[in-house]
């Protein structure tokens, strides 16, 4: 447990992310390969276990913020689940367990749609350009990841046990959607001056999609979001072409 709660340098932070996401990305290829070949029954079983670790997960990054962390202080402006990837990871939580209970919602795809466009956006940026803030310790690494890199996996889990697909319209309700949280998350970042989805101050990382200071990143971002669209469009559009 002390090697899980003791304060690491930089250094060993990159170092142990760099470590999960070799692990994780293995778990993403093992989990396609048998996605594509188990048979359904055992499918809803891989998938109940995914809807619990989903839940575990974010009850074990609670618990590491409160009572495991002594150097993390929680506190409103940064600890509510109002991020991104809070709502990829969510949506992608709930398209498991919509899919189980009636495989023919008509909410099923757009929820694909939302999880999918945001874990590869924001999840997966997250994964790529690592932000420090507030984390110190392997628990904090692990479960800042484990939240990124779980929207990955249950959304190729979706595609490769379920075979959902994306579209340019999921391009189009995935941007109008994201703009009405671009509201409501704006207003509640005025009344806790907080900076949830980054809409006051850019990310502390580099990344070359961030371009300029606030508030002209968010514009850019906003003709971004159409084109990375696009290009997560087009395996989907190639595998079409290749089945036809």
């Amino acid at each position: 447990m002390e090697y899980f709660s003791t304060k690491l340098s930089d250094e060993n932070l990159y170092a142990a992310h760099n470590e999960i996401t070799i692990a994780l990305v293995i778990v993403w290829l093992i989990l396609c390969f048998l996605g594509y070949y188990l048979s359904d029954l055992n499918k809803n079983k891989i998938t109940v276990f995914l809807i619990i670790f989903g839940f575990a997960q974010e009850i074990f990054d609670y618990i590491n913020r409160i009572f495991l962390n002594n150097l993390y202080i929680v506190k409103f402006q940064t600890d509510l689940p109002l991020q991104l990837c809070h709502f990829a990871y969510w949506f992608s939580v709930i398209l498991l367990i919509v899919h189980l209970k009636n495989k023919d919602s008509k909410y099923k795809q757009l929820l694909f749609n939302c999880a999918f466009f945001w874990g590869f956006s924001g999840a997966f940026q997250g994964i790529l350009t690592v932000d420090l803030t507030g984390i110190y310790t392997f628990s904090d690494m692990l479960a800042l990841h484990l939240q990124h890199s779980l929207i990955i996996l249950n959304v190729l889990w979706m595609i490769f046990a379920y075979n959902m697909t994306f579209s340019s319209k999921g391009i189009i309700q995935v941007f109008v959607i994201t703009n009405i949280l671009l509201v409501f998350i704006g207003t509640i970042n005025y009344f806790l001056g907080s900076n949830y989805m980054f809409l006051c101050k850019a990310p502390n990382v580099e990344n070359p999609l961030l371009v300029g200071e606030w508030p002209y990143y968010l514009l850019v971002l906003e003709v971004i979001f159409i084109i990375y669209g696009y290009i997560i469009l087009l395996p989907f559009k190639l595998f079409e072409r290749i089945k036809y």
